[in-house]
């Protein structure tokens, strides 16, 4: 068994790879062999695995606890997922720090969509910054989430010097965010918007879905947050 603690996106430039770096945590991992994502349940085989130093690849054909193994080109993956051939063992999810700085993506070549889609995903996924999505929102522009403002920075600069995409970054209002839940029943989801009464919210607040589809408040500061709270 093991997880995955760490993605790295467009190592390769000349082939857009990505790769899932897993912590061997028990047994041993063998090149080939087939275990369960526990996340979504599907069994998948670990046949690309390398081990990286600089910019030197090695195939591994065996590691033991302990040891990290890069697994090449896998989209399935993400960070915390856990994977074994004991369907009983699933690790605790890698705690994350809750974003405090928004901003709306734009894309200013609309030419260039295709590169600007495929840099943003694998630079998300890899965990530079979350995109939420607003309830209701019909612009075609990302809503990007962070625990600080150089994240976007950085983000904004791999998509022009890894993928030859242009963006541009516009800072949102809102700087704290909440997951929201009716007492006594399941968190609600995107998946339930057909059937969901929605919240009463302040002024400036907005209702959106986080990157795994929960439902969420932003929230300007603290006194929307109290209000919030004692309406709902």
């Amino acid at each position: 068994s093991g997880f995955v603690f760490k993605i790295q996106a467009n190592m390769d430039p000349r082939h857009r790879d990505r790769i899932a770096f897993l912590r061997v945590v028990s047994g041993s991992f063998e090149r080939d062999m087939f275990v369960v994502h526990a996340q979504t349940g599907r069994r998948v085989r670990l046949g690309n695995a390398t081990k990286l130093f600089g910019n030197q690849r090695e195939t591994v054909d065996h590691a033991v606890a302990g040891d990290v193994v890069g697994l090449v080109g896998n989209d399935l993956f993400g960070i915390g997922d856990t994977l074994t051939d004991d369907r009983t063992i699933v690790y605790d999810e890698i705690p994350e720090f809750t974003p405090e700085v928004f901003a709306n993506l734009h894309n200013p070549q609309p030419g260039n969509y295709k590169r600007f889609n495929l840099g943003l995903e694998q630079l998300l996924r890899e965990g530079v910054a979350r995109r939420f999505e607003p309830v209701g929102g019909t612009q075609k522009v990302a809503l990007l989430a962070a625990v600080g403002p150089l994240q976007f920075e950085v983000l904004v600069y791999r998509l022009k010097n890894e993928y030859g995409a242009e963006s541009r970054i516009d800072s949102a209002p809102w700087t704290i965010a909440r997951w929201w839940r009716v007492k006594g029943q399941a968190a609600p989801t995107r998946a339930d918007e057909e059937n969901l009464t929605l919240p009463e919210t302040p002024d400036g607040s907005r209702l959106a879905y986080d990157d795994r589809g929960r439902a969420m408040v932003l929230f300007v500061d603290q006194w929307p947050v109290r209000f919030f709270g004692d309406r709902n």
